[in-house]
């Protein structure tokens, strides 16, 4: 009886260890977040915020899901530093595909390619939101510049085989 006492004992020592520590992590993860965010805010309403800030600021947004309140900062920084509009453009497109607002995130994408041809990460998000909105050709084009890029490039070479499958059945 002691025994299985024991036992039982262990076994739950031993699920909660790992339990305590994905929840003490994600207390971490949220204090320095907030904390993070208390001390850019009242930055930003006295001084210019850095990219790298905004950028930080962002992720923090869409991690807490205030799709407007990130969309809104972005929009703002893209108007006063135009030496960061893709970066911009493309993190305000990622939080409307996030939304599911393909369309509009299609727009912000292919605005940051034009301010930044030859960023995979640009072509990779416009690529994929092509894919969702059904533009299958498009997205195959995109697919096929990043592989000029990069030609090991394993996501787009899975995926040009992907889509060629696909476009062949529409035919």
């Amino acid at each position: 009886m002691v025994f299985m006492f024991q036992l039982y004992l262990v076994f739950i020592i031993l699920f909660l260890i790992p339990l305590c520590y994905l929840v003490t992590n994600e207390i971490v993860k949220l204090l320095f977040e907030n904390r993070l965010s208390k001390s850019l805010i009242p930055l930003g309403r006295s001084q210019k915020l850095t990219k790298e800030q905004v950028l930080s600021l962002a992720k923090i947004y869409i991690r807490k899901k205030q799709w407007l309140s990130c969309i809104l900062m972005l929009e703002f920084y893209a108007k006063i530093d135009n030496s960061n509009l893709g970066e911009y453009y493309n993190s305000i497109g990622f939080c409307y595909q996030l939304i599911d607002f393909n369309l509009l995130a299609k727009d912000y994408y292919s605005q940051a390619r034009a301010f930044s041809p030859s960023n995979i990460l640009f072509l990779k998000n416009l690529a994929k939101v092509y894919w969702l909105c059904n533009n299958l050709q498009d997205s195959l084009s995109t697919y096929k510049q990043i592989l000029e890029l990069d030609p090991q490039n394993k996501i787009a070479l899975d995926n040009i085989n992907i889509l060629i499958k696909k476009i062949k059945k529409t035919f």
